[in-house]
């Protein structure tokens, strides 16, 4: 198979948080926007991010990632969200870039894996 195949311009997804805490806390259910591909370094870095729990240069990355409907970023450079926010947009990030993986190739076969 051509890899070409695989190539395509990143688009704009909308994302929502709508776990009861959230709904419960805000009155609703809360969107933004991502794009549905990043760049490999933006995607480690995310992970690393997380892992070493750097909140500074964290809340930089959301900066970048996180966007409005037209594809501008929701956080000016002295803005942040609450906590309660931040960590639920974490965890449907998390949830997101896990669900955008193509399937993989086995090994043995040559195929895709059901």
């Amino acid at each position: 198979m051509d890899i070409s195949k695989f190539a395509k311009k990143p688009t704009l997804t909308k994302i929502v948080i709508d776990d009861a805490e959230v709904i419960e806390t805000y009155g609703e259910s809360i969107e933004f926007h991502m794009l549905d591909q990043m760049s490999i370094s933006t995607y480690f870095e995310f992970y690393r991010l997380q892992h070493e729990q750097d909140s500074d240069k964290l809340n930089e990355l959301l900066r970048k990632i996180i966007l409005k409907e037209d594809g501008t970023p929701v956080l000016s450079d002295d803005e942040i969200f609450p906590v309660d926010i931040t960590l639920a947009l974490l965890v449907k990030m998390n949830d997101f870039l896990g669900k955008s993986k193509t399937k993989a190739l086995t090994q043995t076969t040559g195929e895709a894996s059901k």
